[in-house]
């Protein structure tokens, strides 16, 4: 079994249970193949880390590389892994990983994952060097893997996506004529919440018996109910297993990122028998077609507005997406784990 740490920039916490589940799903498909070790450097000292029962987890006290670098070193020194395996880059990766190659050469396989979009933005010097200095590199969709390649001088980017737990739950269905919308994100500006609010408002005139969900936020920047248009109401936030309960009780998801990488979201919402209206972004795109899901002509608030009027429940069978399950993902990432063969030899 190989032994492998995680470090990780993204996990949820009790403030917020929401942040980086994707990696969660990650490192628990790989559970009955590894041993496993998960460092955490987020930078949030005073949050409460969930799932410790769960994992082994480590978290520095102070912040800066040589604090990150010192809690790695304690787990190195008292038993060297197979794999180290950074899930987001940056510059203390990229140092971490130059520091393991002069310590350890190829003895340590060095491996990193993206989940975000900030490469979008442009490659930093330590996300650029963090990919050259692993020996494999992973994306969790085909168009995050088209921004990263570019840097990777010339290395492969395989596209390992985000995993989706199949349904437990019967669908609730609702004979209603009205319909049941929802949103789940963070509520930060690239999600698009304000302006799906101000559309909201204008659609709930029109159709006065259509009901909003809002689920996501923390404790402490969660919405006011003065923030809360009619025919709406914020549930907070959530974990996943939550947010999935609720899906089986809605119609419609509403997605208005202006980017997204992959939108697990949108997969576990096609799962559940609900639509989808998405913003026409990439991401998603490269991931998601066909049946079920309705991409936007643009990220107008009279775009959004007719949309809404338009959204239709999803009267068919649910959409069966095998290829994000748990134990698919686990073997692409075992299969990069492996150490690679010389050349010549069997």
């Amino acid at each position: 079994m190989r032994k492998v740490i995680h470090i990780v920039r993204m996990w949820p916490t009790a403030e917020d249970p929401q942040h980086g589940g994707f990696i969660v799903s990650h490192v628990r498909a790989l559970a009955d193949h590894a041993e496993q070790r998960i460092l955490i450097w987020d930078g949030k000292w005073n949050a409460t880390p969930l799932y410790a029962e769960e994992f082994s987890l480590a978290q520095p006290t102070t912040p800066g590389f040589r604090a990150k670098w010192r809690a790695l070193r304690e787990w190195l020194d008292a038993e060297l892994p197979h794999v180290v395996h950074v899930h987001g880059a940056g510059n203390d990766s990229a140092l971490a990983f130059l520091l393991l190659h002069m310590l350890h050469g190829s003895r340590i396989r060095r491996v990193v994952t993206e989940h975000q979009s900030h490469w979008a933005d442009g490659a930093k010097l330590g996300m650029i060097w963090t990919l050259r200095l692993a020996h494999a590199r992973t994306a969790v969709s085909g168009w995050l893997a088209s921004l990263m390649q570019p840097y990777s001088a010339g290395a492969a980017i395989s596209v390992v996506p985000n995993i989706l737990t199949a349904p437990n739950l019967p669908l609730q269905r609702s004979d209603a004529a009205h319909r049941r919308f929802l949103w789940v994100g963070d509520l930060v500006p690239l999600k698009g919440l304000p302006p799906l609010l101000e559309a909201w408002a204008r659609h709930h005139r029109t159709f006065p018996h259509d009901h909003l969900s809002l689920m996501g936020g923390t404790a402490e920047t969660g919405l006011h109910s003065d923030q809360v248009p009619e025919g709406a109401t914020y549930c907070g936030p959530a974990r996943a297993e939550e947010v999935q309960a609720r899906m089986l009780h809605h119609d419609i998801l509403v997605v208005n990122s202006e980017r997204e990488t992959f939108s697990m979201v949108i997969g576990e919402a096609l799962e559940r028998g609900l639509s989808v209206l998405c913003t026409p972004i990439p991401g998603p795109q490269s991931v998601y077609s066909g049946d079920g899901i309705t991409y936007r002509a643009d990220h107008s608030e009279d775009n959004l507005v007719q949309e809404l009027g338009r959204a239709e429940k999803w009267a068919d069978r649910a959409v069966v997406l095998d290829a994000f399950r748990a134990e698919t993902v686990a073997q692409q990432f075992l299969a990069l784990y492996a150490p690679e063969k010389k050349k010549g030899l069997e």
